[in-house]
């Protein structure tokens, strides 16, 4: 028997977009194994588009750093003010 489906599936559009197409950035380190709370805050929290790159990875011996980027002037404002 085939399970019909009662919702249609969720899809996701992921538009390429060069670091020049947003108006801010600002790069961050932190330690081994603290990235995930930084990206859930984000994805709660922050109302534009925005996107964040591996500069270099944490490991335990030295912290990662990671350049996050925003659309909106709020979001810069509240992600510099919580995680710089």
């Amino acid at each position: 028997m085939k399970p019909t489906l009662t919702k249609r599936p969720k899809t996701f559009s992921f538009e390429i977009r060069d670091a020049e197409s947003f108006g801010y950035s600002i790069t961050i380190s932190k330690p081994f194994g603290s990235l995930d709370s930084v990206i859930d805050w984000a994805k709660h929290e922050l109302t534009e588009e925005w996107r964040w790159q591996v500069i270099r990875t944490s490991s335990d011996q030295a912290p990662g750093s990671y350049v996050f980027y925003f659309d909106s002037e709020s979001d810069y404002v509240a992600f510099t003010m919580k995680f710089a």
